[in-house]
């Protein structure tokens, strides 16, 4: 029995009239095609492009269409990523579907890919976040007139609701495949700012994503934010580029300044195409950025071990002498100088041993390690002082480092468990002078949002049912290793 989801916007987000929608999406992906952007040479491995209805963003999802019309007779998979707008759910929600209709026919389901796609913990059939959702059907008419109704191209279609943005990056890198596979990530930016507001706030979502700063997104800057953070991930791991095609709000059509929905259009490239750019179009070209992340990583590439080390051997002086190993900077890498945070946690046989950190940078990042790790070790209120006899090969050493905490906002106790992204944010919660920090690790143990809260109010000090107008959230990311993660080092019993 074939199974296919019936079209849910059509007559409000579009035409439900076959003829006016054909007519409509030509003459958006025509005035596209003779754009500067619709007559270059590059063609993008993956889009970005909004899903409001035609009239207030068709021609900007149109920008980001015609990049990709080159690939209609190379791409046979598209695999369609945006945010759950109907109902909210833990991870990635399927349709059990083999077709998605639109008024202009039937675009066919990769079977394959769903099958592929399934077999991760993340993701679940659920035909209810798919029954009355417009974020994924409103970009198939423009795939159905780009690429021919007769065309043999199917679709992967991917709900993200309340999961980490890496969760959607290990899908989005499981189904990457090669030049027969495209990815459309749909998202508006911000909504219901005024004009200025919004403009403000778009410019700056734009700065994210053409730095590739996929941790730096939330809710506020995209409703997509998570799908646009897994491909920003999967783009920055290859040395990918990415091309600004456009901004605009809904003001731009109404006249309605005063609560406005922002658009913007992207395309993705690999780092060998050439582009064509004119900065009087707007247009920006970015290669992937230096920021905390990208940073962070490297670092941990280059100079990881070093730092499992330092740690390592502090933990030693101070089973020999009770405190913490001084730096000897003429020893260490210039780079371990530069000031930094961190987070030094202890863990034997799998359980929680001692895990003491720093929340800002005050003393360069040698430093806080060894600091950080002589208190997971001995100054752990929670537990006794490490003795010689526990440094086994049971006992794992990992080392977190953080990024700034920003301000999270929120409007209520509903809303800030809404923006919780599990698996990426670590949090910082207060009221008064009550504050409780959790670590991003510590989803693994509370994977649900609201379990992840209340039991941080307790860390705070606080009743886990508490409430109040007067909590405050912070919000960072971490990048880390462990000592497991050094091959052939006879970890603890190489004594200093």
């Amino acid at each position: 029995m074939t199974i296919i989801r019936p079209p849910a916007v059509a007559g409000t987000f579009y035409p439900a009239d076959a003829d006016l929608l054909r007519s409509e999406i030509d003459g958006l992906l025509d005035a596209a095609f003779k754009s500067e952007h619709g007559q270059g040479d590059a063609i993008p491995k993956a889009i970005i492009v909004p899903h409001a209805g035609l009239m207030f963003s068709g021609s900007l999802a149109a920008l980001g269409f015609a990049t990709v019309r080159a690939l209609k007779d190379t791409v046979k998979r598209i695999v369609i990523v945006g945010p759950a707008h109907r109902m909210a759910f833990q991870g990635i929600a399927l349709a059990k579907a083999d077709g998605f209709a639109t008024p202009l026919g039937t675009v066919k389901c990769d079977l394959a890919g769903l099958q592929s796609a399934l077999s991760w913990p993340q993701v679940q059939i659920l035909d209810d976040a798919h029954r009355q959702e417009h974020g994924l059907e409103i970009e198939l008419p423009f795939i159905q007139r780009l690429f021919g109704s007769d065309s043999d191209i199917a679709i992967v279609p991917l709900l993200i609701s309340r999961c980490g943005a890496r969760h959607v990056h290990e899908l989005i890198e499981a189904l990457w495949g090669g030049p027969e596979t495209l990815i459309v990530i749909s998202s508006d930016l911000s909504h219901f700012h005024n004009d200025a507001t919004a403009q403000k706030m778009d410019r700056h979502t734009r700065d994210k994503i053409e730095r590739f700063d996929a941790e730096g997104l939330d809710t506020n800057d995209a409703c997509g934010a998570l799908p646009i953070a897994g491909m920003l991930m999967s783009a920055r791991k290859r040395g990918m580029r990415i091309k600004t095609l456009g901004l605009a709000n809904s003001g731009d059509v109404t006249g309605d300044t005063s609560r406005v929905v922002g658009y913007g259009a992207w395309a993705v490239y690999t780092g060998t195409e050439k582009m064509r750019a004119r900065p009087e179009d707007g247009a920006n070209t970015t290669e992937p950025s230096t920021g905390f992340v990208g940073t962070t990583e490297q670092l941990l590439r280059d100079h990881g071990p070093e730092m499992i080390d330092l740690a390592r051997r502090s933990i030693w002086h101070a089973i020999r002498h009770d405190g913490p190993m001084a730096v000897d900077r003429t020893a260490v890498s210039p780079a371990l100088l530069d000031a930094g945070a961190c987070f030094v946690t202890l863990k034997k046989s799998g359980q929680l041993r001692g895990c003491i950190g720093s929340v800002m940078a005050h003393q360069d990042l040698a430093t806080d390690l060894c600091d950080n790790a002589f208190k997971a070790g001995f100054r752990d209120p929670r537990f006794a002082p490490l003795q010689e006899s526990e440094l086994t090969d049971d006992l794992e050493l990992s080392i977190s480092v953080l990024s700034p905490a920003r301000d999270f906002p929120f409007s209520d106790e509903a809303d800030l468990i809404a923006k919780l992204t599990p698996f990426e944010d670590g949090i910082i919660l207060s009221e008064g002078n009550k504050r409780g920090l959790f670590l991003p690790q510590v989803w693994e143990q509370l994977p649900n949002p609201a379990d992840f809260l209340a039991h941080l109010k307790r860390k705070a000090g606080l009743p886990m049912d508490h409430w109040s107008e007067r909590m405050r959230a912070q919000r960072f990311v971490t990048r880390g290793i462990s000592g497991k993660d050094i091959a052939n080092t006879d970890f603890w019993q190489t004594a200093i």
